[in-house]
């Protein structure tokens, strides 16, 4: 089996982590992150697997020793340029997607995504590279989420609706079905989206209204 070699090692890249271990597909797990003290608030060993810091001469010399890497790091502008350069790199960059989630034969994911535990995404479905779909979320039928954006824990996107690159959809929000959601959005938690919403602005509320620019 083959070791992987993960891009961050703080919560977003424990969790990675945590689910890589349950699929079983690696022989073993290893990070590149600054040095993360071993304390008592780390349930995990991971920590103890840094290899090195981020930085695109460690992936040169790792990169006899791991052929796949994958990015754990939450910042969407951040984790699609360790993405690119991964790519240049070589490097095979696979999903990493929790055994509970309910993925349709008929969607489409790009690589570098995440998956977490009990997602839902139903048929005619596009994910774009580098996104992560966080725990308990659902996406409905000819959706498309764009490159690097996250939608949070417990979202519920209806059918249809399109959303843009470096998006931030915020916990607990409900998108309703046609919508279209810009590029570089951030939606606050436990919006309620009944109308589209321009490009770089933060939008809040119930039903969300635009608060400000980005």
């Amino acid at each position: 089996m083959k070791k992987l070699l993960i891009l961050g090692c703080g919560g977003h890249g424990r969790v990675i982590a945590d689910i890589v271990e349950k699929n079983n597909h690696y022989s073993s797990i290893f990070f590149l992150d600054k040095k993360i003290e071993s304390s008592n608030k780390f349930k995990t060993n991971f920590n103890k697997n840094i290899i090195g810091d981020i930085s695109i001469d460690n992936l040169r010399k790792f990169s006899n020793e791991f052929s796949h890497a994958f990015v754990g790091i939450g910042d969407n502008k951040v984790r699609l340029k360790w993405l690119e350069v991964l790519q240049k790199l070589g490097y095979f960059i696979p999903n990493v997607i929790a055994p509970s989630a309910e993925i349709s034969r008929y969607a489409d994911i790009g690589e570098g995504c995440f998956i977490n535990t009990n997602v839902v995404i139903q048929c005619n479905t596009r994910i774009d590279s580098g996104c992560i779909i966080n725990t308990s979320s659902s996406i409905d039928h000819d959706s498309l989420i764009k490159k690097g954006t996250h939608i949070s824990p417990g979202v519920n996107i209806a059918g249809n609706v399109h959303i843009g690159e470096n998006t931030w959809i915020g916990i607990g929000s409900k998108i309703i079905e046609n919508i279209n959601i810009g590029d570089n959005v951030i939606v606050g938690a436990g919006s309620l989206v009944l109308k589209n919403v321009q490009s770089n602005v933060v939008t809040f509320g119930n039903p969300a209204k635009i608060i400000k620019e980005r």
